[in-house]
């Protein structure tokens, strides 16, 4: 199959495939802004799981004391709860990039388009 993807006379259909991934990405990437518009419970959550994140980075880095807490408490403040929607769209971003979700988007949907297109 992805010998046949490589094909000249083949690259159409493939060209035709990035819109629909940039339509598939944008759409994850907004998912936690609908979610969130929609239920209040879940922006909570979010930010709630968002401040351990962060104070668990922090601490990653071998500061301790009253410095780790303030230096949290600026992060968790703007990240969490003044630009929480740009945070969880680029969370969402960094987990899609880190899980290789993006290539089995890209691999799965043109695997799919060959099935589908194919002659019985």
């Amino acid at each position: 199959m992805a010998i046949k993807l490589l094909e000249i006379g083949n690259n159409k259909g493939v060209i035709g495939l990035f819109p629909l991934i940039g339509l598939a990405l944008l759409f994850f990437l907004i998912l936690p802004i609908i979610l969130f518009t929609f239920s209040s419970i879940s922006l909570r959550m979010y930010q709630v799981i968002l401040a351990f994140l962060i104070i668990g980075y922090v601490r990653s880095f071998g500061i301790e004391g009253p410095l780790m807490w303030l230096l949290a408490g600026i992060l968790i403040y703007f990240l969490a709860w003044k630009y929480v929607y740009v945070t969880s769209m680029f969370h969402i971003l960094i987990i899609m990039l880190g899980l290789g979700f993006t290539s089995a988007i890209i691999w799965g949907s043109a695997l799919m388009r060959g099935k589908l297109a194919a002659k019985p």
